[in-house]
């Protein structure tokens, strides 16, 4: 990896890095779309103090990526305050930007107060519980179990389990669903509009993360695993076979304990959309420990839009975890 420091910026070829063998994740995330690459917010971190952690990432999708091209990524230091730094990140191709984000970085209260007692009453504290009945990973369908099932009852056939199965072997993390549910109490109506509806999911990483540099940008990378596309899960008028185009546009993640994420324990990420509409859909994810600490929020906004003729040729699929395609025009 070269990372080369000119006055106030900072430019990394993750080239190398991309090709070792010993680095969490494999070239081919690199060629996802470019917020679920972990570089990103792993060359803003790199210009940052050790004591430092982020506590917000904040992302625009510009122009799609060439993945045959090399992304070069430049760090503007924009800030460095006592207990803040801030850092814009441009990814760019060719000398064109097709992605920008600012991270902020702070030193985390419990190294301001390491004493428990003295930092409850030093902090203004509260969060949403943790739903105690959800039901463990260890209870929940594997992906495997889930492919033969689609299988077993017609709901795919074999190329698409072959392909189905062929995606799991290559993803780092596991994923096991626990289901779509609604946000209330069942009462005695039976209907649940869609932003009553909340989706639950848990994930890990397939292998242990030795460096803890890496686990927030796991983090941020899992964020963005089918998060538009729990639009289609909570809203059949969104579901795949009938959208000409699902595109995010924009990404926000706050991390509220980043000193403490570890993607190589079980995590639930519950995903909801509280609005949709003028072509646009809004989404919203929680991801909590499995002990019941909310570990980050995210929202992210991308574009809907039904099969009318304006979609093109060629779509981008933002509910799925595909290679990259040539973006429509806006």
């Amino acid at each position: 990896m070269s990372f080369q420091l000119f006055g106030r910026r900072a430019v990394l070829d993750p080239s190398p890095l991309l090709n070792s063998r010993n680095i969490i994740f494999p070239k081919s995330y690199y060629h996802r779309p470019i917020i679920t690459s972990p570089i990103i917010l792993l060359a803003a971190q790199l210009t940052v103090p050790e004591k430092f952690t982020v506590h917000s990432m904040h992302c625009y999708f510009v122009l799609n990526g060439n993945p045959r091209i090399p992304i070069i990524y430049y760090v503007d230091i924009v800030r460095e305050g006592r207990s803040f730094h801030t850092r814009t990140v441009q990814a760019k191709q060719r000398g064109n930007a097709i992605f920008t984000t600012t991270c902020s970085f702070t030193i985390p209260i419990s190294a301001k107060f390491p004493d428990d007692e003295n930092r409850m009453r030093s902090v203004v504290i509260h969060e949403p519980v943790f739903a105690a009945d959800t039901v463990p990973p260890e209870q929940c369908e594997s992906e495997g179990a889930i492919i033969d099932r689609l299988l077993r009852t017609g709901r795919i056939d074999e190329d698409g389990a072959a392909m189905a199965r062929a995606r799991c072997v290559q993803d780092q993390f596991e994923w096991r669903s626990v289901g779509l549910s609604r946000l209330e109490p069942e009462t005695a109506n039976t209907a649940v509009e869609p932003e009553r509806k909340i989706w639950r999911k848990w994930v890990r990483s397939k292998a242990p993360i030795a460096n803890p540099l890496f686990n927030n940008p796991a983090l941020a990378y899992i964020s963005d695993s089918w998060f538009l596309g729990t639009v289609g899960r909570v809203n059949p008028a969104a579901r795949r076979e009938r959208m000409g185009m699902m595109v995010s546009l924009d990404h926000t993640i706050y991390f509220h304990a980043g000193e403490k994420t570890r993607l190589d324990d079980w995590l639930l990420v519950e995903t909801t959309s509280p609005w949709a509409g003028e072509e646009r859909g809004l989404v919203r994810m929680n991801i909590w420990t499995k002990d019941g600490m909310l570990l980050a929020t995210c929202v992210q906004e991308g574009i809907l839009r039904l099969k009318d003729g304006r979609e093109g040729n060629e779509v981008q699929d933002g509910a799925s975890s595909g290679t990259v395609s040539p973006k429509p025009k806006l």
